[in-house]
């Protein structure tokens, strides 16, 4: 089986290796490859170990796509399929692996006679330089199908040596996740500080706490349900747990790169908006973060 990988950051790269590892055919798609075969490292606590996917201009042109894995930023997801639709099987197959809400609905209107999944997950790595990429963890991967009741063919997946889990309600899946990310992401964006400094400052831990009453307040009238305890009690756990980690939407604005805030917060006051409820702790965030991407000054690194 043959792989292509649109996105070929972090967590793009990371899955190639994983799909090599299961003897398939992987091929990144890049705007500008700097050769066709390119030796990636892959340093974990195991040890290195080294890949050599196939690289690909990203292009409208080129050999039919029959497995396709969209791991770009979620603000990137419609014009990064749009340059590629022409070389889409109509049966194809196309996994979204992405934070955030919202893309898989422009994803579905794009490609209304390919077979949709969105996924969702919890490994932990990051870019080094572009040959090298840094493996904190594993973490586990759940998956479903995006409007279709077919699953995703295990000769496809089913070998991965992840933790993987298929489920039919991905949408459930994708919101637990967003609610973390609502909690989490933007306040270590706007104080510059890891994931566990939001505990140990009594002014960010509440407004943590905020956000989180507001995202329970959207998911209970959508009928969504989250977690069997309180939101602010999961995502004070992940806090704690990733206490050391950067946030990504805190490296995007380190690194000087447009965040996925509009797919996070955004998705979320939108929802709230529609359903003509008030979210100003969140609607305040989603500003702060706003004018943060448009900033031409940034703290320096700690």
């Amino acid at each position: 089986m043959h792989w292509y990988i649109l996105g070929p950051g972090a967590i793009g790269t990371l899955w190639a290796s994983l799909l090599l590892q299961a003897g398939h055919r992987v091929t990144l798609l890049q705007r500008q490859p700097d050769a066709k075969h390119q030796r990636i490292e892959i340093i974990s606590s195991r040890g290195t170990s080294g890949i050599e996917p196939a690289t690909e201009a990203l292009s409208s042109e080129g050999p039919d796509i029959e497995h396709l894995l969209v791991t770009t930023k979620a603000q990137q997801t419609e014009a990064a399929l749009a340059q590629i639709i022409p070389r889409l099987t109509p049966d194809a197959q196309v996994v979204l692996l992405q934070n955030g809400m919202g893309q898989h609905e422009a994803a579905a209107r794009l490609l209304p006679s390919q077979l949709l999944w969105a996924a969702t997950t919890t490994a932990g790595a990051w870019r080094e330089s572009p040959t090298r990429l840094q493996l904190v963890s594993l973490g586990s991967t759940r998956i479903g199908p995006w409007g279709t009741n077919q699953m995703l063919q295990s000769d496809g997946w089913g070998a991965l040596e992840i933790d993987l889990e298929s489920t039919p309600d991905i949408k459930s899946v994708l919101w637990r996740k967003l609610a973390i990310n609502c909690a989490i992401n933007p306040l270590t964006a706007l104080h510059h500080c890891r994931n566990s400094e939001l505990l140990t400052d009594p002014a960010r831990h509440e407004r943590l706490r905020q956000v989180c009453h507001e995202v329970e307040t959207v998911a209970r009238a959508l009928e969504i349900r989250l977690f069997d305890t309180p939101l602010a009690e999961q995502a004070e756990a992940v806090a704690q747990s990733t206490g050391n980690n950067l946030s990504s939407m805190l490296q995007d604005i380190r690194l000087h790169r447009p965040t996925e805030i509009e797919h996070i917060t955004g998705f979320l006051c939108r929802q709230a908006e529609h359903l003509g409820l008030s979210v100003p702790v969140n609607q305040a965030l989603l500003e702060q973060v706003r004018n943060l991407n448009v900033a031409k000054e940034f703290p320096p690194d700690e």
